[in-house]
């Protein structure tokens, strides 16, 4: 029980044994979540989705009451009776609430429906687990079956074999203290046509309740059968994936692997386990990192003409196959123009000093020029190799123009050219180039371009404006620690992670919406300026979340992560 309350406020759509046939479940508040059900389910958005609440007291904090209501509630909650009532809540997703402002819900009498209510908290979508205009499903195996490969899939099924059949809810309408019959199921309600006085009305309600004893008696019966199933078995949709095609997940939770790690076995044997006990589902490893090195097996004939590969991962085509066998999505990582190996291999390419040779960051570390078509074309044939090995996306970092060192000693040579319209270029040409490869592809920046405008591209070349229809995703590195003091006033801002992210996101979202591009941040899951236990690292999650459903990814330089602040 607490594994599937956790999936459902995750985020996850769960087709669950209800008290009639299987339903798809998901938390109602949840907009993205709603929104699936309805793609899974192709249902028209204009009809609206039933939720469940474990009493009649929640159901309250939704409903208009009014005496007719109440005397349903009084005799026939908790049972298969959904109400369609006015809707004064305020908390739940578009598509649970009809456009005439009416909700239809239920308190069901399945104790072991009633309790998941109670442990996620919030209402349940409960429709039936069919495709819209098809019938209700009773077995486990069928259901899973008519969703298995589609495009939009549930996430999870809970198992609990064949259940006995039971006749659909009856639902009505009680606005405005009038009766109406939308749907006669398990419960034989009689019709009111006009208003009666109280005792016409007590007498129908009661015939109603002896002629459907029988159904009640039975179809409660029947639930019974699944509250002491001891043998319900979770299981999870493997989302729609074919070799040479763009994998369809579209909300990625993932965290940061040197190649080291991902090329050790205990290690991505410990990352997996993560992933399988949290909310996580996705990993970013190094291709080629800071270093500039190659890190697999290259075969390109430049690469092994310069020395410029260190073979760290091993076997990248089994590796990715484990993993996704573990319906893990994967994430090449490929720095581009901090690029110190190639830029001394090919001093022809690197960035120049005024006083002449090679120039050096503070770290000492030599860029190539972003202005170098041939460095272009061999970062694009170093991506399109790793593509080939079954990468589900391309991440290209680094790219930009360098920002530490003595700045005043470099050598540009864009010309008349500024240098975000040079990075812009790049961008378009990666855009272009690898359009019909089967990856998505994500370019991380500066955290601080969600809040930039005009032509302030930081004298780095990034600015959001230029990424959003030349890449899939943008993964703007909000790490709270390195905002400078005093950043919205704040004299430490790795203390406020909810505030950087606040204002980051609310002013660079305007700029995204209607792109190609969604934003997809990166997460400080590393201790500087402050210690980022769970209370930090979730504070990240709930304001990503609350702006974008593209996901989030945490950096731990490390590669130490557990499940502080991650949902199970």
């Amino acid at each position: 029980m607490p594994e599937i309350a956790a999936l459902l406020l995750g985020g996850n759509i769960v087709i669950l044994p209800t008290e009639t046939s299987y339903g798809l479940g998901c938390d109602a508040t949840n907009q993205q979540a709603v929104d699936r059900i309805f793609a899974i389910k192709n249902r028209p958005s204009n009809n609206p989705l039933l939720i469940i609440v474990p009493d009649t007291a929640t159901a309250k904090k939704y409903l208009v009451w009014n005496n007719l209501i109440n005397e349903l509630a009084r005799n026939y909650w908790p049972g298969p009776l959904t109400i369609v009532g006015q809707y004064k809540g305020s908390d739940s997703a578009q598509g649970v609430a009809a456009k005439d402002n009416t909700i239809a819900i239920r308190v069901p009498a399945d104790p072991w429906l009633k309790e998941l209510c109670q442990k996620v908290g919030r209402p349940i979508i409960a429709t039936s687990a069919n495709i819209s205009g098809t019938g209700d499903v009773y077995d486990a195996r069928v259901v899973e079956g008519q969703f298995t490969g589609r495009e939009h899939i549930p996430d999870a099924i809970v198992d609990a074999g064949t259940l006995p059949y039971n006749p659909p809810t009856t639902i009505v309408s009680a606005t405005e203290g009038e009766l109406k019959i939308l749907r006669q199921g398990a419960l034989v309600v009689e019709k009111i046509k006009k208003k009666k006085n109280w005792l016409q009305y007590f007498f129908i309600i009661a015939v109603a309740i002896a002629a459907s004893i029988a159904i009640v008696y039975f179809w409660r019966a029947a639930v019974i059968d699944i509250e002491n199933n001891t043998r319900l078995v979770i299981s999870f949709f493997e989302p729609r994936y074919e070799r040479g095609a763009k994998n369809p997940l579209k909300t990625v939770k993932g965290l940061y692997l040197t190649a080291y790690s991902a090329g050790s076995v205990a290690k991505i044997n410990e990352i997996i386990d993560l992933i399988r006990r949290t909310e996580l589902n996705a990993v970013v490893i190094d291709i080629k990192d800071y270093s500039g090195l190659i890190l697999y097996d290259s075969q390109l004939s430049l690469v092994n003409e310069l020395g410029t590969k260190d073979d760290r991962l091993g076997d990248v085509r089994a590796l990715i196959n484990k993993l996704h066998d573990n319906r893990i999505y994967v994430i090449a990582r490929q720095t581009i123009f901090q690029d110190p190996v190639l830029a001394e291999k090919k001093p022809e390419w690197a960035i120049k000093k005024k006083s002449g040779g090679v120039w050096r960051d503070k770290k000492g570390l030599a860029w190539v020029d972003p202005t170098r078509k041939e460095v272009w074309e061999y970062n694009l044939a170093v991506a399109k190799e790793a593509i080939k090995f079954g990468f589900d996306e391309i991440n290209f970092d680094y790219v930009r123009f360098p920002s530490d060192g003595n700045m005043s000693e470099v050598v540009y040579t864009v010309g008349d050219s500024k240098k975000y319209e040079i990075m812009g270029e790049f961008y378009r040409f990666m855009s272009r180039r690898l359009s019909a490869e089967p990856v998505w592809l994500s370019l991380d920046l500066f955290g601080f371009v969600m809040e930039k405008n005009g032509e302030d591209d930081m004298n780095i070349g990034q600015r959001l404006a230029d990424t959003v229809e030349n890449a899939d995703y943008v993964c703007p590195m909000m790490y709270p620690s390195h905002y400078p003091a005093g950043h919205l006033g704040l004299a430490n801002p790795a203390e406020y992670p909810a505030l950087v992210f606040e204002n980051g996101f609310e002013k660079g979202m305007p700029k995204v919406e209607g792109h190609r591009a969604k934003v997809r941040p990166w997460l400080q899951a590393f201790n500087l300026g402050a210690v980022y236990d769970a209370e930090k690292i979730r504070a990240q999650i709930a304001v990503a979340e609350k702006y974008s459903s593209a996901g989030w990814l945490l950096w731990n330089a490390s590669n130490r992560y557990t499940d502080a602040g991650l949902n199970k």
